[in-house]
């Protein structure tokens, strides 16, 4: 055998063997919705300085945090531990700027996402009044639609 069909050979092998490394990873990796998904927030006429809950689900680890951001932004109160004896996670949303949020919800490198609208607060009203049904959504998740 010559020195050229030995590296050959020696290339084949390095190249089953890191064929053989990925095949493992990926088969036994979870799938990626099992982790951190179904992301929902609570309420409807999202408006600034309302507050809402964001809700997402874990299936699989319920060890590691879950990041919520708003436009890329943590969330206060962010990151959440899971509990072991719950498939959820909440945390509570305030938006301070009207337009368009991507809400997001991160373990690891899972993540899912939803993008809202959000209202300014109308007439000049601050705090509950402003919220109207929407913050009642939030506070009471049976009375808003859904």
């Amino acid at each position: 055998m010559t020195a050229s069909h030995r590296h050959l050979r020696r290339a084949g092998f390095g190249a089953s063997a890191l064929g053989a490394m990925v095949a493992t990873a990926v088969l036994t990796a979870p799938h990626a919705a099992a982790w951190v998904g179904d992301l929902t927030v609570s309420g409807e006429n999202h408006t600034v300085g309302c507050s809402y809950t964001l809700t997402a689900r874990v299936d699989v680890d319920r060890l590691t945090e879950v990041k919520f951001t708003d436009n890329g932004v943590a969330i206060p109160g962010s990151p959440v531990r899971p509990s072991l004896l719950s498939d959820k996670v909440t945390i509570k949303w305030k938006p301070s700027t009207a337009g368009s949020h991507r809400l997001e919800a991160r373990q690891l490198l899972i993540s899912d996402s939803l993008t809202v609208q959000v209202a300014e607060s109308s007439g000049g009203l601050t705090g509950s009044s402003a919220c109207g049904a929407a913050g009642l959504g939030g506070l009471l998740p049976s009375l808003s639609a859904g």
